[in-house]
C-alpha cells in the first residue's frame, strides 16, 4: 500500500535516506487530479511510496528539493508537459547543486497533451504506477535553455497556436460539451486549422533567423529519411534565412503525438531543430503527413546539434513545453543531460 497521503507544509529538516524509495509528486490543482485520481494514486502506487500533492508553485519546490536531499530513487511526475519539464527541471537543479545523484523519472499521462508521457510509452496511469517497480529505464536527453532543462520548445507559428489553443480551452471550460472537446486533439485542430490559420493567412508572420552551430560536429538531414546531407563544423552557420517557425527538443511529439521533430531521438546526444518556411495553406493540406512525422517541403530544415545559437530579426514568439514563454530575439540551446526515465513501452 501506498503511504498516507501527506501534507506538503515545510519541515526544518529532510527525512533520513531513502535509498531505492520512490516519490509520487503532483499537483493537487491540476484538472486531471481531481480527489477521485488522487485516491485512485495512493492506492496503486508501489508499496513504501510517499506520495505529495502540491497546491503552489511554492510547494512543489520545496516538495522537490526535500525528496532530493532525502535521497529518493525515483520521482514520479504527471500532468501537463510544462509542469514535467518544471519538475524534471527542479529536482536535477537542486541534485547538481548539493552534488547529490539525480533521481531517476516516471512521468503519468495526466495531462492533455503528454508529448513527455507519449514518448515514454505511458499508458492508464494506474496500470503504470502498479508496473513502476518493473519497469526498464532508459536515458533522455534534456535540452539547457536560458540555465533550465526542458524536452522541448518553438518559437512562431506553434507558439501563436499553442496561445490561441490555450485562450480557447479556458473560455471552453464553462461547458460540457466544449470542455471535453478540447481536452482531445479535436480541440486542437479547431484552434490551429479554424482559428489560427486563417489568422496567419491574413498576418503573414515570418522572421529573419541565423542559427550559428555552438556545439560540436552538426549535421543537416533529409526530412524524410534523416540521412545526413551535409555536415556543419563548430562556429558555423548553420542556417541563415526566413522562418514561420521553427522547434527544437530531444522528444519528437508535441501534444497528441503530433510527431513533429521525428529525429529528436535519433542520435544521443544531439537535439533535433526543425525551422519551417511555408504558408498556411500548404502547411494545412501536409498536415497529416507532418503528424506522422513524414514531413516534406522545400521550405523545411532539418537539423541535428550539440548546441546552437538563434538570432531573430525581431521579437519571436516562444513556447516551452507547451506554455507560453513571452517572446525573444536570441537565445543560446544546448543539449544536457540524460536523466533516466521509466518507460513502458512494448
Amino acid at each position: 500500500m501506498a503511504a498516507p497521503l501527506r501534507s506538503a507544509a515545510p519541515v526544518t529538516t529532510p527525512d533520513a535516506p531513502r535509498a531505492g524509495r520512490v516519490a509520487v509528486i503532483l499537483n493537487k490543482n491540476a484538472k486531471r487530479v481531481g480527489k477521485r485520481v488522487r485516491r485512485q494514486v495512493e492506492a496503486v502506487a508501489p508499496e513504501g511510496a510517499d506520495v505529495f500533492f502540491t497546491e503552489s508553485l511554492e510547494q512543489a519546490r520545496f516538495i522537490t528539493r526535500r525528496v532530493v536531499d532525502s535521497g529518493y530513487s525515483t520521482v514520479v511526475t504527471g500532468g501537463g508537459d510544462g509542469t514535467v519539464a518544471n519538475t524534471m527541471a527542479q529536482v536535477v537543479a537542486h541534485a547538481e547543486a548539493r552534488k547529490l545523484p539525480v533521481p531517476r523519472f516516471a512521468v503519468l499521462k495526466l495531462g492533455t497533451g503528454n508529448a513527455v508521457a507519449d514518448f515514454l510509452g505511458a499508458r492508464d496511469f494506474r496500470a503504470d504506477l502498479t508496473d513502476l517497480p518493473n519497469a526498464r529505464f532508459r536515458p533522455m536527453h534534456l535540452v539547457n535553455v536560458e540555465g533550465t532543462r526542458i524536452p522541448f520548445a518553438g518559437f512562431g507559428w506553434d507558439a501563436f497556436i499553442l496561445n490561441n489553443y490555450h485562450r480557447m480551452r479556458e473560455a471552453a471550460e464553462r461547458f460540457f460539451l466544449s470542455r471535453a472537446l478540447f481536452k482531445t486533439v479535436g480541440g486542437y485542430l479547431v484552434a490551429g486549422v479554424g482559428k489560427s490559420v486563417p489568422e496567419l493567412v491574413v498576418k503573414r508572420p515570418s522572421w529573419g533567423v541565423r542559427v550559428v552551430n555552438t556545439g560540436g560536429i552538426g549535421l543537416e538531414v533529409d526530412s524524410l529519411t534523416g540521412r545526413v546531407v551535409r555536415r556543419i563544423a563548430p562556429g558555423a552557420v548553420a542556417f541563415e534565412g526566413r522562418v514561420r517557425m521553427a522547434c527544437f527538443g530531444t522528444t519528437p511529439f508535441y501534444g497528441f503525438k503530433f510527431n513533429i521533430m521525428p529525429f529528436a531521438d535519433r542520435r544521443p546526444g544531439m537535439m533535433h531543430l526543425r525551422l519551417v518556411d511555408m504558408n498556411p495553406i500548404s502547411a494545412v493540406r501536409r498536415l497529416p503527413a507532418a503528424w506522422q512525422g513524414r514531413l516534406d517541403h522545400p521550405g523545411v530544415t532539418d537539423l541535428q546539434l550539440t548546441a546552437g545559437r538563434l538570432e531573430f530579426d525581431g521579437p519571436a514568439p516562444f513556447q516551452i513545453a507547451g506554455d507560453a514563454a513571452g517572446e525573444r530575439t536570441t537565445l543560446d540551446i544546448a543539449v544536457d543531460g540524460p536523466v533516466e526515465c521509466a518507460t513502458f513501452a512494448v
